[in-house]
C-alpha cells in the first residue's frame, strides 16, 4: 500500500495512454459519446498528474491554503497520503470511468461533465488568489484545455439531439450531491481524515511545486 500511496497518480499514466492509444486506434468507429466519456477519463489522469505530480503541490495547497487547520501537521490534516489517494482514484474509476462503460446511460454522463466544468471556480478563481498566484493553480491546465472543452461539447452534443432531459439532469445531480457530499466529505474528510495520522506526506511530496514557502510567505505578509 505504501507504494500505492506515493505513486497512484504516477500509475494513472497508464490507462491514460492505453485509453489514447485505442481512441487513435478506434476512432472512426467509436460514437461520439463513448468519444467524449474516454477523453473525459484520459483528462481526469492528467489532471491528478498535474496536481501530484508536476507540477505539484496540491497536499500543500489543500492543507495550508483552501482548508486549514488550527489542529495537526498541515503535511498531514485535513489531507494526508491515505485519503487523498483513496478519494482520487475513486473519483477517477467512478464517476469517470463509469460512462466510458455505459455512455448511453446520459446521466452518468452528465455528473462528471458538470464536475469537471465546476473545477474551473476552484482551480481558475479561488485557488490562484489564496497562493499568490492570479494565474495558475495546479489542475487548470487540465481544466482548460480537457474537462472544458470535452463538458462543453457534451452539453451541446446531447441537447442538440435531445438526449438531455430534466431527468437526466436530476439524476445526475442527485449522483454528484451523493459522490461529493457522502463520499469525499463524509469519508474521505471524515472517516478518513486524523489530526494524527500516521499517512502524512513526505516532505518531497509535500513540497513539490514551491508552494509551501509561499504560503507560509502570504501568511506571514497577511500578519
Amino acid at each position: 500500500m505504501k507504494f500505492l500511496r506515493n505513486h497512484w497518480y504516477d500509475l494513472g499514466l497508464f490507462p491514460l495512454a492505453i485509453s489514447i492509444i485505442y481512441l487513435i486506434m478506434n476512432w472512426g468507429d467509436t460514437a461520439t459519446l463513448h468519444r467524449l466519456a474516454i477523453l473525459n477519463f484520459i483528462v481526469i489522469f492528467w489532471h491528478q498528474f498535474e496536481e501530484y505530480r508536476f507540477p505539484g503541490g496540491e497536499p500543500a495547497i489543500t492543507n495550508m491554503a483552501m482548508q486549514p487547520q488550527t489542529q495537526g501537521s498541515p503535511d498531514r490534516f485535513p489531507l494526508n497520503q491515505n485519503n487523498a489517494m483513496i478519494i482520487n482514484v475513486a473519483a477517477a474509476y467512478c464517476p469517470y470511468l463509469l460512462p466510458v462503460l455505459f455512455p448511453d446511460v446520459i446521466w452518468l454522463g452528465f455528473m462528471p461533465v458538470v464536475f469537471g466544468i465546476s473545477q474551473f471556480m476552484v482551480h481558475g478563481v479561488m485557488t490562484p488568489r489564496k497562493i499568490g498566484n492570479r494565474i495558475y493553480s495546479p489542475g487548470l491546465c487540465a481544466v482548460l484545455f480537457g474537462h472544458v472543452p470535452v463538458g462543453i461539447y457534451w452539453l451541446y452534443y446531447t441537447i442538440m439531439n435531445n438526449l438531455l432531459n430534466w431527468q437526466n439532469v436530476l439524476g445526475g445531480v442527485i449522483y454528484l450531491a451523493i459522490f461529493v457530499g457522502g463520499f469525499m466529505m463524509k469519508i474521505g474528510y471524515g472517516i478518513l481524515q486524523n489530526p494524527d495520522s500516521p499517512y502524512a506526506f513526505p516532505e518531497e511530496e509535500f513540497e513539490r511545486g514551491g508552494y509551501v514557502e509561499k504560503i507560509r510567505k502570504i501568511k506571514q505578509n497577511s500578519n
